[in-house]
């Protein structure tokens, strides 16, 4: 009898452990802080989240679609269009849907179909278009984070009906008790790291990115000027020199399929009256300068070239260029060697002739 009672207090001990630690450090905003929980805090408020540990872009922003009004206007794309918000587009039903590494043909597959399952297509869809959403070798993975989307949209533009169930962005039960829970969250607690949010009444933080109600980000101030702009040119000549541009690693040529399934995309959209822009982000002058006089990047200018005759053909907007000098970019308006400071970014939205 003493045996059976010393394995049931072990193993309520253990219990308790193990549901304490998972709750305190909540590394995958599975109890705690759930992205629900964050979606809501976003319908009333900025917030911040004060942490190391990654929390998913992603899930955050399919959370925030979940219950939010349809929007007449959403922005579409990476990091590079973050700063874009309701009052520099001067729209007041907007919602900017950028994820980090985003930009991509299947992360954009996995963005209209949230919104197309919900009714919630906008009147008018502005579009970044980084060079890298052809490359098939872009190395980018953060997308699978809501991939089931991603291949439900697939299946619709095959003419197909997709069967799924939506998944909870609420409380994961079976992580309360998860062994592999606890070990990921045991390790991040001894190096003094949990995940917290925060409501803030502010448009910026100096330490922490702060996520805004429409979806913008604005990153820390202190981050955004933790480079010198010599810093900036060195940083950017080491990365000409080791040619490591992002996501255009072993990029030879543009990509069939991610080209036929990104056509196939815009034409649902369209179909579905969708009004549809591209936008260009542009490179700074001296990383231009070497895209251009290197044989490896060609396909860059090739991808430009492409979405402009792509978008004339198909009567498509198209605002900016991978070139800085229509925008009159300089590297002083840079924060590192790729995203454009809020104060200048409304400049590189140039319309095209």
């Amino acid at each position: 009898m003493k045996n059976f009672v010393r394995a049931v207090v072990f193993c309520f001990i253990t219990g308790a452990i193990i549901f304490s630690i998972n709750y305190y450090v909540d590394s995958y905003a599975a109890v705690r802080i759930t992205y629900d929980k964050i979606a809501n805090m976003s319908l009333e408020s900025n917030y911040y989240v004060g942490t190391e540990i990654a929390l998913s872009e992603r899930k955050a922003k399919w959370a925030k679609i979940n219950i939010m009004d349809r929007k007449q206007y959403i922005v579409m794309g990476s990091s590079r269009v973050e700063m874009l918000n309701a009052e520099n587009m001067g729209k007041k039903s907007f919602y900017n849907m950028c994820v980090s590494g985003g930009s991509s043909v299947n992360d954009y597959l996995a963005e209209i179909y949230i919104l197309y399952s919900q009714e919630k297509l906008p009147d008018k869809l502005l579009m970044e278009i980084s060079p890298s959403i052809f490359n098939e070798n872009s190395g980018e993975t953060r997308w699978k984070e809501w991939e089931d989307n991603t291949w439900y949209m697939r299946q619709i533009l095959c003419g197909e009906i997709p069967s799924e169930k939506q998944p909870s962005l609420g409380i994961q039960w079976k992580d309360l008790f998860s062994l592999p829970y606890f070990q990921y969250n045991f390790q991040n607690l001894k190096e003094n790291k949990r995940i917290w949010v925060e409501n803030s009444d502010d448009w910026d933080n100096p330490l922490y990115m702060t996520v805004h109600m429409d979806g913008s980000y604005m990153y820390g101030r202190n981050y955004q000027n933790r480079y010198t702009e010599e810093q900036i040119l060195q940083e950017t000549e080491n990365i000409c020199n080791s040619r490591t541009i992002y996501c255009c690693g072993g990029y030879e040529e543009i990509d069939k399929d991610l080209k036929n399934t990104f056509e196939d995309l815009i034409q649902f959209l369209v179909s579905n009256d969708v009004e549809i822009s591209f936008y260009l982000p542009p490179y700074s002058v001296p990383m231009y300068d070497f895209i251009s006089n290197d044989d490896m990047y060609k396909v860059i200018l090739e991808v430009e070239e492409y979405i402009l005759d792509y978008a004339k053909k198909n009567e498509i907007e198209v605002l900016g260029s991978y070139d800085p000098s229509g925008s009159g970019l300089e590297i002083r308006e840079l924060y590192d060697p790729y995203h454009v400071r809020e104060e200048k970014i409304m400049d590189t939205l140039w319309r095209r002739s």
